[in-house]
């Protein structure tokens, strides 16, 4: 992605996504579109300072995470390089939260970003109001969507990056609607 395919990629904006409502963040996203999805990156977020605990309330509501994690290995190795979380926004606070259609996949990749920053990668989207929220999740890592696959093969190509260019082989291919 060196070398003038610059023209070519719109960037993944870079926000704290707990930080916002979900019906607020698309105004956030770098590629504003009628696309019922936008993806963000995210630094992590965590309820103490010395906790590995993550916080993902928001002023008015919190995300849930449903179902099991999933797990996004390298076709070429074969190790895991992310796992994929999917999380419903509940309106309120625990116990008395309210299902909402607000659904976020969170892809947390296991390695290491070779500047040092530690982001998720949030993928965002509503039900239609006839449509419950979603409420489960895959309950096996074998279940491998060709989202999966796709996000697989944008994690496998984040060694070596250089810091500034971190975002742009996922923005290629969410502008082209490969994602």
């Amino acid at each position: 992605m060196r070398g003038g395919s610059d023209h070519l990629v719109s960037t993944i904006a870079e926000v704290n996504v707990c930080d916002f409502e979900p019906w607020e963040l698309p105004g956030k996203s770098a590629n504003q579109s009628d696309d019922p999805e936008c993806y963000f990156f995210s630094p992590r977020n965590y309820k103490y300072a010395k906790s590995q605990r993550a916080n993902r309330t928001t002023k008015t509501g919190y995300w849930k995470g449903t179902g099991k994690d999933r797990t996004v290995t390298a076709e070429s190795t074969g190790k895991q390089i992310a796992t994929k979380r999917t999380l419903v926004f509940y309106s309120g606070r625990v116990p008395n939260g309210v299902k909402t259609n607000w659904i976020m996949h969170e892809y947390n990749p296991t390695f290491d970003f070779p500047n040092k920053r530690d982001f998720i990668l949030y993928k965002l989207k509503k039900s239609p109001d006839d449509t419950p929220a979603f409420d489960g999740g895959e309950t096996s890592t074998s279940n491998v969507t060709e989202e999966d696959v796709q996000l697989r093969t944008q994690l496998e190509s984040f060694n070596g990056i250089e810091e500034g260019d971190y975002n742009l082989n996922f923005a290629l291919n969410f502008t082209n609607g490969n994602m």
